[in-house]
């Protein structure tokens, strides 16, 4: 128990504000800290203004959790895990910076070059934080990002302290057992850190309302399963944080007399802004118009300033920008710097566009000083992606046809802080687009029709309207949206999604849930290699976020119509299968060659025909690979390539030395070249890195490495590689210590003293399995090790040839011996378990790579031999072909589930499996006197 465990005082908020914003925080932030401690829950919806600070949600938060480490675990109300949510992938996200330094100032809290004041507080939430979770001297705060359609991270395990910065659809998809980017087997994880301990703030929540519609039509699915956590943190809390919300909503917190008080809000109230309409006869001269509007407003500009140019689909925002480049760069000596951004992008990419966005002297981010005169001015290009999220601010501002509520988000970003005596912005109206003999706007339906009787009824003499923060409501008045309808969510359609071990053909897709029937776009990721492998060859690297946009699948269809056949990765996250255009499905992940294009500077692009940059190269080696060359340096390689792997004719006499040769050839042609797309730094400190060493595996392609020791690129569950490890580890040893922090997590969570039982034995019996003599020669060809093994230090690219030898079957489970093992134990030998926590032993067993759900698929395994354990004090012996199917696993799954429920019963296994996990990486378990 946490109890007793943490000394010292615990900061107030405003303390813990200061000492991370090095501010006061406002009144309103102030009484929402008071509010959710005192009365231990979140309102429904706050609805504070955009500038105002609403990201402080996300420090109220850790510290509430924070201020209750010193209760018992069963008695804490504050959720361990922090979403944050919007509905589109941002680029320039303040909010992930945000969190990112708080988690930073906890880290440092005991740096000597900070101020006492802020060390003594950031020590004592440090502390405390540090308290909650099971992992000897672990982070405070985890903070992970999920980017794109491939996540590679989460939380370490469900007792850390954790702020997840995540999109819409990544979230809902996690939440419902279909994880985008999630492999097969991590989709349970994915869901139980998702449905359980959780905390959801939904930023600019109208963008989300079937998914806060969603949680409470689960929760009436799973009404009579058993509570496995205290208080409200077995089921989830949804917070809306909208600027133009429902007043209506009961259980809303506002804005209050003391904060119209308050100086600076005051200010950012008032700040000056005004809008002007320039309506267009036709819908297709709205890029024109906007052009148009931009070049003139800068031109009234006394100085360089700075200008947002907001467009409603990333194909007008290009279009847009490919005119502004071209028509400033002809008006002026002076051309103004035009940054295009979208949500399509990948992070290589982003990361550029960002610095230039956010340089503080040339860029357009809050923080800037007025006081730096810009040397031209700055035109911004984005699509809804910066409607939310950016902490930029500009002098001008033009904006395409839109509705209430993305108009009044986008104003946000005009004069943001009240620093410019000045702001002017213009509201380039279109006409409908008439369909099917309806008139309606794309993405805004018919709303932009009322929005333009609005600003029109208020322009004055001036013809412009005051659309100030306190004015911009009374203006535009209510909105008028329409978010469409959602599926009903039906029990028996959640049954069919925990199935995640072997999914049913034609089940019905998750976005339309919490998305909508008409706001639901279908994604695919896609990430661009040299080296694309063939069908049932595997990726490697494994794919990362790093390198993946979202594209959806229309747009895809029509980019690669008549391109033959695709590649995309199985459901295994590691194996490639060919693809139809047609079949592709939301989630899919497509591996494109580098030669294909269709991305540029920007981001998606499916004009571009340039070289796409293979970012895998830069962590995990060279490709030694013909074609891969080729794409990379433009040089026909062929025959050194077979030289270098001893592909030729059996009749050609060939040793080590000419190998060697070969290779050294070819590094020292990828030396003598710049690869097309990339910089010449980035690429010569890949080839600078390269040893003249190739490293191959079984169905993957050869490589050349990096002289740095290469990182993992990704363990699969599906390939056993968690079964590796720097060093060999012992069995009984192994089991120990998962055994142990799986007990220490559920006891950081607040587990019962049954449950917490359960947890440690799964822990402890997990790997039995493992015992079986083929599966101990696979981890120990040489018979070096004179006890059992849990883990080899085999290299990961040999892997597969040992477990040839050893005669281990293709994807053969140990896990399925494990529980054979477990469940013989139960039935045959005394023990004091009653059925039902025998019953959920067993599944935590078989369950612990992610399999089992609802059964374990065979693997073809012809043995007759026998394997056998000692489970305290008794010798346990089953039959140790795995060919053999658990068909009780099925029902056992079914009762389990009906039992605790989807997420908890997720929540249990993620226990049992991230302990597996921190012990297979090295982490210890810490006592209470630990931290």
């Amino acid at each position: 128990m946490n109890s007793g465990l943490v000394v010292g005082s615990m900061p107030t908020f405003s303390e813990f504000y200061r000492a991370i914003n090095s501010r006061p925080p406002f009144p309103w932030q102030e009484r929402l800290a008071r509010q959710v401690a005192r009365e231990e829950k979140w309102p429904v919806e706050i609805g504070v203004p955009t500038g105002l600070g609403k990201t402080a949600c996300l420090d109220i938060a850790i510290w509430w959790l924070a201020s209750q480490a010193d209760r018992s675990p069963d008695k804490r109300t504050a959720p361990t895990r922090i979403w944050w949510l919007v509905n589109r992938r941002l680029l320039v996200d303040s909010t992930a910076a945000h969190a990112e330094s708080v988690r930073q100032a906890l880290l440092n809290s005991q740096s000597h070059s900070i101020d006492e004041e802020v060390a003594r507080v950031m020590s004592a939430v440090a502390c405390r934080l540090r308290a909650l979770s099971t992992g000897r001297n672990s982070d405070p705060l985890e903070v992970i990002r999920l980017r794109g359609g491939i996540q590679s991270r989460r939380p370490s395990d469900p007792s850390v302290p954790s702020v997840l910065l995540s999109t819409l659809p990544m979230f809902g998809s996690r939440l419902l057992f279909r994880g985008y980017g999630s492999s097969r087997t991590m989709r349970p994880i994915d869901a139980a850190l998702s449905g359980t301990d959780s905390l959801i703030l939904v930023d600019e929540a109208h963008l989300a309302k079937h998914l806060v519609r969603l949680v409470p039509d689960l929760g009436e699915c799973t009404r009579n399963v058993r509570p496995l956590l205290a208080g409200a943190r077995t089921r989830l809390r949804v917070v809306s944080l909208t600027a133009t919300g429902d007043s209506l909503v009961q259980d809303r917190f506002n804005l209050d007399t003391e904060d119209e008080a308050n100086s600076i809000v005051r200010q950012r109230l008032d700040a000056p802004k005004t809008i002007r309409v320039r309506r267009m006869a036709r819908v297709r001269d709205v890029v024109s118009g906007l052009v148009q509007e931009t070049l003139s407003i800068l031109e009234q500009a006394s100085a360089p300033a700075a200008c947002l140019v907001f467009a409603n689909t990333p194909a007008t925002a290009r279009a847009v920008y490919n005119k502004l480049t071209s028509r400033s760069g002809k008006a002026t000596d002076h051309p103004p710097e035009v940054v295009l951004l979208t949500g399509r992008t990948r992070e290589r990419e982003a990361e550029r566009i960002r610095s230039r966005i956010l340089d503080p002297v040339s860029g357009i981010p809050a923080s800037r000083d007025q006081a730096s005169p810009r040397e031209r001015h700055l035109i911004v290009v984005a699509t809804q992606t910066l409607e939310v999220g950016a902490d930029v601010d500009a002098e001008f501002l033009v904006t395409e046809t839109c509705g209430v509520r993305a108009l009044t988000q986008r104003l946000g970003r005009l004069n943001r802080l009240g620093r410019f005596e000045r702001a002017e912005s213009v509201y380039v109206h279109a006409p409908p687009l008439k369909r099917k003999g309806l008139q309606a706007w794309p993405v805004y339906g018919t709303e932009p029709a009322e929005v333009l009787n609005q600003l029109e009824k208020g322009l004055d003499d001036a013809d412009t309207v005051d659309v100030s923060l306190r004015n911009v409501a009374a203006v535009l008045g209510k909105p008028g949206d329409d978010p469409g309808r959602a599926p009903q969510i039906l029990p028996g359609l959640l049954w069919e999604w925990v199935k995640t071990t072997t999914p049913p053909e034609g089940e019905a897709p998750v976005e339309l849930y919490f998305s909508g029937i008409s706001g639901a776009v279908r994604f695919v990721s896609l990430i661009w290699r040299a080296h694309v492998p063939e069908p049932e060859e595997r990726l490697w690297p494994r794919a990362t976020d790093r390198e993946t946009i979202s594209v959806p699948i229309s747009e895809v269809r029509k980019a690669l119509d008549g391109d033959g056949e695709l590649r995309r990765l199985k459901p295994d996250g590691v194996t490639v299968e060919p693809a139809v255009l047609e079949e592709i499905q939301p989630g899919d992940v497509l591996i494109l060659s580098t030669d294909c294009g269709l991305l540029d500077e920007f981001g998606w692009n499916p004009s571009s025909l340039l070289q796409v940059v293979d970012v895998s190269v830069q962590t995990h080696g060279v490709p030694l690979h013909a074609e891969a060359l080729k794409r990379l340096c433009g040089v026909e390689v062929a025959d050194l390539v077979n030289v270098a792997l001893g592909l030729v004719p059996d009749e050609e006499d060939m040793d080590e030395t000419d190998q060697a040769d070969a290779v050294a050839q070819i590094v020292k042609m990828l030396q003598s070249t710049t690869a097309p797309g990339w910089e010449a730094s980035e690429w010569n400190e890949v080839v600078t890195s390269i040893r003249p060493q190739v490293i191959s595996a079984a169905k993957e392609v050869p490589r050349l490495a990096l002289r740095a020791p290469e990182l993992s690129g990704g363990i699969s569950d599906e390939l056993d590689e968690t079964s590796l490890a720097e060093s060999a580890v012992e069995l009984e040893a192994h089991g120990e210590a998962v055994g142990t922090f799986a007990r220490l997590i559920a006891e950081r969570i607040g587990l019962s003293c049954d449950l917490t039982r359960i947890a440690e034995l799964a822990g402890r019996l997990h790997d039995l399995g493992k015992s079986e003599s083929r599966f101990q020669r696979w981890l120990d060809p040489l018979a070096l090790s004179p006890t059992l093994l849990a883990k080899s230090s085999t290299p990961r690219h040999c892997w597969e040839a040992t477990r040839k030898a050893a005669g281990w079957p293709s994807r053969g489970r140990h896990e399925a011996l494990s529980a054979r093992l477990v469940h013989r134990w139960i039935r045959t030998c005394e023990h004091d378990l009653d059925p039902g926590l025998a019953e959920l032993l067993v599944h935590l067993v078989i369950s612990h790579h992610g399999s089992g759900r609802p059964l374990i698929p065979p693997s073809e395994d012809n043995t007759t031999g026998q394997v056998s354990a000692m489970i305290y004090g008794n010798r346990v012996e089953v039959s140790a072909n795995i060919g053999r199917i658990d068909w009780e696993q099925p029902c056992r799954f079914r009762r389990l589930h009906d039992d605790w429920g989807p997420w908890s019963l997720a929540l249990l296994e993620a226990i049992v499996r991230q302990a597996d996990h921190a012990v297979s990486a090295g982490l210890q378990a810490g006592s209470g006197e630990d931290h």
